[in-house]
């Protein structure tokens, strides 16, 4: 059953009411025409349960820019949106072409600094999935009983020769009804030698979401909490407070591993009372047992990141080491799911 505005809508009353459901809710495909996004391929999704966001089959179908009820969600770097084409994966190049979004994928076989693997081969930072173009991406539409799906996927695979053949395919979908998007994703190891592979869900909210007044809930810690570098130590005290932002201010990491709930799912939510919208991401902790807070509150650069993954961005070395990134057999799949949703206070 569809629910809109209070009342509950089936399929044939919805019809009686709306002839073209595309009146309530559509995902269309556009293509971007200016500066470094040009030629991008787009797929933008609107629906009047309030959400509005575009998804980029051009880049890994990750979530560009996203709106709630009008008001924005998502961070937008001063790079704007990049291409593949204007994206070059060499060491110090990563800063010249991040361009935030609601969603930036990290991995698969690399998550922070660059490293150089086996034969010298070079791995940039926070990895080359979030970079690559889909081989196949579609968007559809449907009915699921009385509920209308607004539906895309893609095909990406992250490989090298003479050593891994690592495949995501990816599903995002939201509703007639719920302000919520499930990011539905599969990882497979396509060769036939095991492997391993590093993930992380870049979410970056930005304002005016995020401002003083926003508040964060985090669910009860299942290890203590680490501080990512000096000055964040210093500021372990404020990791769930935001302030305005300051001129030449230092960037914070906080690295949480927190208590999942029954399901083996770990809510964050955060508020702002101020505009009255909340917002929450719920992720499977068997795939991704740790989250990465980032607290950008730098004059220009404002920013909250809230990060659910498989490591503690140390880079590929760092997290073998440290028994970190996830083995994956040759012919084996893994199935990750993240949901991210929106609420009026």
């Amino acid at each position: 059953m569809a629910e809109l505005f209070g009342g509950e809508y089936t399929k044939s009353k919805l019809y009686k009411n709306a002839v073209n459901i595309g009146q309530l809710a559509s995902i269309d495909e556009i293509e971007l025409k200016d500066g470094r996004a040009n030629g991008m391929k787009v797929f933008r999704v609107r629906s009047t349960n309030g959400l509005a966001f575009d998804l980029l089959p051009s880049k890994c179908m990750d979530i560009a820019a996203l709106s709630y009820k009008g008001v924005n969600i998502s961070l937008l770097t001063r790079n704007g949106v990049c291409s593949p084409e204007n994206m070059f994966p060499v060491n110090g190049e990563f800063e010249r072409y991040f361009s935030g979004g609601m969603l930036w994928t990290c991995g698969l076989k690399n998550c922070g600094p660059n490293y150089h693997d086996k034969g010298s081969q070079f791995h940039h930072y926070h990895g080359r999935i979030g970079t690559l173009p889909a081989e196949q991406s579609w968007k559809k539409s449907y009915f699921d009983g009385d509920e209308y799906i607004l539906s895309a996927g893609s095909v990406l695979r992250d490989t090298t020769i003479e050593g891994y053949n690592l495949e995501l395919v990816r599903e995002i979908k939201t509703s007639l009804s719920k302000p919520e998007i499930t990011i539905i994703d599969s990882i497979e190891n396509l060769d036939c030698s095991d492997t391993d592979y590093l993930l992380l869900y870049h979410f970056n909210f930005g304002f005016p979401f995020i401002d003083e007044n926003l508040c964060m809930f985090f669910p009860e810690a299942e290890k203590p909490m680490k501080a990512g570098n000096d000055a964040s130590e210093k500021m372990i005290s404020e990791w769930n407070k935001l302030c305005p932002p300051i001129d030449n201010g230092v960037e914070n990491l906080f690295f949480h591993t927190l208590k999942p709930d029954i399901d083996k799912t770990v809510t964050v939510r955060l508020e702002n009372p101020k505009i009255g919208i909340g917002a929450y991401i719920r992720y499977e902790t068997e795939y991704l047992p740790y989250l990465v807070e980032w607290k950008c509150m730098r004059a220009g650069e404002y920013a909250l990141g809230i990060e659910p993954a498989n490591n503690l961005i140390g880079g590929m070395q760092a997290e073998r080491k440290a028994e970190r990134s996830r083995k994956i057999s040759a012919g084996e799949k893994h199935i990750i799911k993240v949901r991210l949703g929106f609420d009026t206070l």
